[in-house]
């Protein structure tokens, strides 16, 4: 795992070599290891190639970067890893080529020269990278086929930028970081944004199995599709794809460990990872809501593996620290606390000696695994149940712990087109709540819709599915934020963070399995409950899922009702007042559970402040 950054822009741009290193200084914690970079003159335009590296497959200097292509005039940066790059090189190897090192970047490297852009569909793994061509004059930025890695893109008059992180896009001064009002319609709808959405209007992200082209030689930039998780399906068993994917993510050069929650996907995991430690994440050991220490131990010791446990919470901290850090570093609009869980676990695993870590991730979406798929069963039902639930709802009619999920499946209920009723499920906030935030909603709702409909234009199923309508709303949404966040996360403490559910043939698994087969029995991610139940006894299988949730209530009544009010600033430019101070004084006065929207209006408190102070 590394960092890079890359700029081609007109000659006569200033200073774009020095904020290049700029560029890659505030992105060094992707790559401690060793720091590179290239510039060119092509075709009238400057063009820099920068890398942060975090050593991982070859760790002498032949993996360096930026890497090179002799007598070939091609140059690449690369972030990530190649799974299939062995074979890939025994296929070159047997064309003549020959190899300086061991790295999958030379691989990259050397299949262009033997299939320039045809390349890219070749390569499976989780990954961003750039290209420089200079006798034909182009550059491709490329990103994976599942989005695992992300990379942030911003075009100008003068040129082109990309760089793993925005902090990095934000040194060059041509970038420009305008908040775009749609974005935070969007975020305030769902809690995080649609790719390529970010929260700015100019910077974007490369969409999953994209690669963007620019002809230096005519200033043309274009976008192409290269490649579709669906079309990696195998006929091998689900066990052997993702016995082989974990299999194949577990190279490398330095100490590979395991993120585990107890939960099934990480379960699987840590079944086929031999000696590997676990890593469990805790937030209180009295809240068996979020985390079940016992039954990780459990797990843990049938398998014969060491469990090490990390505390997350410092109840003697201002809450506002953990905030701020998480509005800092998730970069883009999304809302997650578990940002900062992700930290502390990463530098945990990074203490004791690990580099690389394993997560469960992308398993819940690949194979419908919350609980909101089986709801999604009984679509037509709900909605035609909305007025009674719409009078339990008022009349509080239901136990108060389901406060949060009564709301959203009311929410969900209320709304004709699926695609915004979705959002409801998803979003904390009510249709009600957001006309009152929004003074111009009609306008900022009609923009969501198109965006909503864009995202469902690309979804080629039986729109009557509703599971697989929303396993596809998913993949470039909700798993999308969780990647980003995830990427970040463990990057800030210089751990490579890899997932094997997210290998492209068990994504093409889940993504070819029946919404039938899926929920099969009621159960969601029936599959993987059904692999687990063959790798672990069944008490150590059978249970609720809990999730991976952080007592935001705790840190909301320790900021407390005043403090809130007080805080509360910049938010008012884009959201109105009085509805924010009801939500603040309704809930300290126990007439509603406001914690995730309070939670959320926080949090782009803090993001506005910290990144336009």
């Amino acid at each position: 795992m590394c960092g890079l950054s890359f700029f081609a822009v007109r000659d006569g741009v200033p200073e774009t070599q020095a904020q290049m290193e700029k560029s890659l200084a505030v992105t060094r914690h992707r790559g401690p290891d060793a720091s590179g970079t290239y510039f060119a003159s092509v075709a009238g335009y400057q063009v820099g190639l920068g890398h942060n590296r975090l050593s991982i497959l070859d760790l002498s200097p032949t993996g360096s970067q930026p890497m090179f292509a002799d007598n070939h005039g091609v140059s690449i940066v690369f972030n990530g890893e190649v799974f299939n790059h062995h074979e890939l090189r025994r296929q070159l190897i047997e064309k003549g080529y020959t190899f300086k090192g061991t790295s999958d970047t030379e691989v990259i490297l050397q299949l262009y020269v033997e299939h320039q852009e045809q390349a890219f569909a070749l390569l499976e793994g989780m990954f961003t990278f750039v290209i420089l061509d200079e006798p034909r004059k182009k550059t491709f930025l490329v990103r994976d086929v599942v989005g695992i890695k992300p990379v942030y893109c911003y075009t100008g008059a003068d040129g082109f930028y990309a760089c793993s992180e925005i902090r990095g896009l934000k040194c060059f001064s041509q970038v420009n970081t305008d908040i775009d009002p749609d974005d935070v319609f969007e975020f305030f709808n769902n809690g995080f944004l649609y790719e390529p959405n970010t929260g700015y209007t100019s910077i974007k992200k490369l969409m999953p199995g994209t690669y963007l082209a620019f002809d230096l030689a005519t200033g043309k930039l274009t976008t192409q599709r290269y490649q579709s998780a669906i079309n990696f399906k195998t006929e091998q068993s689900l066990v052997q794809d993702v016995r082989s994917a974990v299999t194949r993510q577990l190279e490398a050069d330095v100490p590979v460990g395991v993120f585990f929650s107890g939960g099934a996907d990480s379960s699987i995991l840590a079944s086929f990872t031999g000696d590997a430690d676990l890593f469990f994440a805790q937030y209180d050991a009295t809240d068996d809501s979020t985390v079940d220490t016992k039954f990780s131990a459990r797990i843990a010791e049938h398998l014969g593996k060491k469990l090490v446990v990390t505390e997350i919470l410092d109840s003697n901290t201002d809450p506002f620290e953990s905030i701020d850090f998480v509005a800092a570093n998730t970069e883009e609009l999304v809302s997650d606390y578990t940002f900062w869980a992700t930290y502390r676990l990463s530098t945990e695993a990074r203490k004791s000696g690990y580099t690389v870590m394993l997560s469960g991730m992308g398993g819940d979406e690949a194979f419908a695994g919350y609980p909101r798929y089986t709801v999604l069963k009984h679509h037509t039902l709900i909605r035609w149940l909305y007025p009674v639930l719409s009078a339990l709802l008022k009349l509080k009619l239901f136990p108060k712990r389901l406060d949060k999920k009564f709301e959203r499946l009311v929410s969900y209920a209320q709304e004709s087109y699926w695609p915004l009723a979705y959002s409801r499920m998803l979003g904390y906030f009510s249709r009600q709540e957001l006309q009152g935030f929004f003074r111009d909603y009609s306008e900022l709702e009609r923009h969501y819709k198109q965006r909503l409909s864009d995202v469902m234009d690309q979804y080629t199923g039986a729109v009557e599915d509703k599971v697989k309508c929303a396993q596809h709303f998913d993949q470039t949404g909700f798993l999308s934020h969780n990647l980003s966040v995830s990427d970040k996360a463990s990057m800030l403490a210089s751990i490579e963070l890899r997932v094997p559910l997210l290998d492209e043939r068990v994504v093409a698994s889940g993504l070819a399995t029946s919404s039938a087969d899926l929920l099969k029995g009621g159960a969601p991610k029936a599959p993987l409950k059904k692999l687990l139940k063959s790798l672990l006894p069944a008490s150590l299988v059978d249970r609720p899922k809990t999730g991976f949730n952080p007592p935001l209530d705790g840190i909301i009544q320790r900021i407390g009702q005043q403090r809130l009010l007080i805080e509360f600033e910049r938010i008012y430019t884009y959201v109105a007042r009085e509805e924010v101070e009801k939500l603040v004084n309704n809930h300290f006065s126990g007439s509603a559970n406001n914690t995730y929207k309070l939670w959320q209006m926080v949090y782009f408190e803090r993001w506005l402040k910290i990144n336009f102070p």
